[in-house]
């Protein structure tokens, strides 16, 4: 162990300790806005939607309190580059700092322009409360929480991280460490929904929370910027990378074995810091769960066609419309402004801005990039991905008893999910693992996550209504299921499918863990994480299943669903041979994934009208 004496030791402090709550530095309020207890929400915003279906019977209720500030722990001192950090124990007594800025406040001048490190402190930081949101509008999911939907909330200085650690760690550990990049479509998400203490427990790794400027902060192109970057946020995760690299051995863990992992379009960063030169040496190994290879050339950001492509924003063009478009207006404008600009505007996304990445799609940029640098990567998506998008669909679903929804047509709703479903699976999972395993990047893994067990409520049936839908697999991984969807837990998460799913959450966690640790057999050993092999760029790929011992549990499993054998498919479905069912569906597909690949709407819409 590190003496008390020398940098990076964890130890009992000399210095006083900070009083519950208060931090020693100064600055902008620092608010904890999370409910009591863990809480990991859908990490997705077209999630919402369905629940606002649910909204009567959850409103009637008072909002859920606010957790206190942890207690400071003596044992919790640790000395950083910036100065000490004191933290505190979760419940589970895992080690825990909250809000701890990995950067200079990207307020002022510094707003779009390249993240700088954080300032020295002469003061004990108490890192005992989750830092300010980054700015964003509130949704249906804060109004479960008693935060009014639709309304601006957040603080540009928001940079800020939270780590969780064993609670036998030492300075001394240099355990594996994971790297948490959060879902939201990008607009929205903030690190306290994210308590990875039983991850970080039970795996025997250090797992480090990021927040991230969102939105028009985070991504924005515009030709009077000087430095002509548009991916901010992604400069963002590359300084909590350095900063982690830095600092991370003095909360025991190993700085040489860093994983990044992410969700949806944390899933998607993920991957574009896999093409970035910027983020080189600063990661071993990444999981990207139901993220897709996404990117948009600049002049789609700059002039706002990327309205009409799914994932796209007009990085510039709707805000400059209300002022004079130079570089001092627009760091000088009201957040107000600049939000308001973007209440109708699509999801951002990875912008090809030839700077921070290459001007190519982003699958070319990571496989050019790792080529032959044997990078370790998990893909994978869930087999119900669409039907976040369906259950909300009035022309898919009608309102039943208790305003729980119910499908219109079960076999037209289970129709569509499917080859929506498939198509996100065989361009972003399968069809670019066999591409990356083809160039020789690395030892490839993917996985299909099916739990389906939701409770059947009045006449609606959750099983079948979300299925195993996207962001599901986040309460497993993390291992905890209170305050994922609010109120609406116990229905999802049930007594009765409790045994099972424990069982599923500690397979994935195992899973999950073990690859952090980097060891060429680590997937390999079997138990609570079945045996995982990488797929074979010479042979038909296998797939880790994901699913509760009830279903038939956890194994590899040969992949299905190649995108011409769904094509085939669809063109012949007997289900979609009504009302013009089959070209709607075509329509949609090409709306969603035309982007990722040029000519599916040929493919698609052959016998189509105009």
């Amino acid at each position: 162990m590190t003496p008390a004496n020398e940098p990076g030791g964890l130890s009992p402090a000399s210095t006083p300790l900070p009083s519950p709550g208060r931090r020693a530095i100064h600055g902008p309020c620092r608010c904890s806005c999370h409910s009591k207890g863990s809480s990991i929400l859908a990490s997705r915003l077209s999630l919402v939607s369905l629940i606002l279906l649910f909204m009567a019977a959850a409103c009637a209720k008072p909002p859920l309190p606010h957790a206190a500030p942890l207690a400071p722990q003596p044992t919790m001192m640790v000395q950083t580059q910036q100065g000490d950090v004191i933290g505190g124990a979760s419940p589970n007594g895992a080690r825990t700092w909250l809000g701890i800025p990995y950067a200079s406040p990207p307020v002022g001048q510094l707003r779009w322009r390249p993240t700088e490190p954080p300032m020295p402190r002469s003061e004990t930081l108490s890192a005992l409360q989750h830092a300010s949101w980054c700015p964003q509008i509130t949704n249906g999911l804060d109004s479960l929480m008693g935060i009014e939907k639709g309304t601006l909330r957040g603080d540009e200085d928001c940079l800020y991280l939270d780590i969780y650690a064993p609670s036998d760690a030492k300075a001394s550990s240099a355990l594996p460490v994971m790297v948490w990049i959060h879902g939201g479509s990008n607009v929205w998400g903030r690190a306290e929904q994210y308590d990875a203490s039983k991850l970080a427990e039970a795996g025997d790794v250090v797992v480090v929370v990021v927040q991230y400027r969102l939105g028009p902060l985070g991504w924005f192109a515009h030709p009077a910027l000087e430095d002509g970057i548009a991916n901010f946020a992604l400069l963002d995760l590359v300084q909590a990378l350095r900063w982690t690299r830095n600092n991370i051995a003095a909360f025991g863990g190993d700085p040489d074995a860093v994983t990044l992992f992410g969700e949806s379009a944390g899933a998607n960063n993920v991957l574009a810091l896999l093409a970035m030169p910027a983020a080189d040496g600063l990661y071993r190994a990444a999981v990207a769960q139901s993220g897709l290879p996404a990117s948009f050339p600049l002049d789609i950001a700059r002039d706002g066609r990327g309205l009409q492509i799914v994932g796209a924003i007009p990085a510039g063009q709707a805000f400059t419309e209300h002022m004079e478009p130079d570089a001092a207006a627009l760091r000088a404008a009201p957040l107000e402004a600049i939000f308001d600009a973007y209440r109708s505007g699509r999801t951002p996304a990875v912008i090809r801005d030839d700077i921070t990445l290459a001007d190519q799609p982003l699958a070319d940029a990571i496989t050019a990039h790792q080529a032959g640098r044997n990078l370790p990567l998990i893909i994978g998506s869930n087999r119900d991905e669409a039907k976040y998008l369906l259950a909300f669909d009035p022309a898919m679903t009608r309102k039943a008893l208790f305003l729980f929804p119910v499908a219109r047509d079960a076999d037209h709703y289970e129709a569509v999910s499917r080859y929506m479903s498939g198509v996100w699976r065989a361009i972003g999972v399968s069809g670019f693992a066999q591409q990356l395993a083809e160039a020789g990047t690395g030892p490839v893994r993917t996985y299909r996550f099916d739990w389906d067990e939701g409770a059947r409520v009045g006449l609606s049936d959750l099983g079948q209504l979300v299925g195993a839908a996207h962001s599901l697999e986040i309460p497993f991984v993390f291992g905890h299921f209170e305050n994922f969807m609010g109120r609406l837990d116990k229905r999802l998460f049930t007594r009765r499918n409790a045994d099972g799913r424990m069982a599923l959450s500690q397979a994935m966690m195992a899973c999950w863990t073990r690859f952090a640790t980097g060891g060429p057999d680590a997937l390999l050993s079997g138990g609570t994480c079945p045996a995982w092999q990488a797929i074979d760029a010479s042979d038909r790929q296998a797939t880790m299943v994901f699913d509760t011992p009830q279903a038939g549990g956890s194994g590899m499993k040969a992949e299905t669903g190649s995108i011409t054998n769904l094509m085939s498919e669809l063109a012949a479905d007997p289900v979609l041979d009504q009302n013009n069912r089959r070209c709607e569906l075509a329509a949609s597909l090409t709306r969603m994934f035309g982007q990722l690949r040029p000519g599916l709407a040929a493919e698609l819409t052959a016998e189509c009208p105009e």
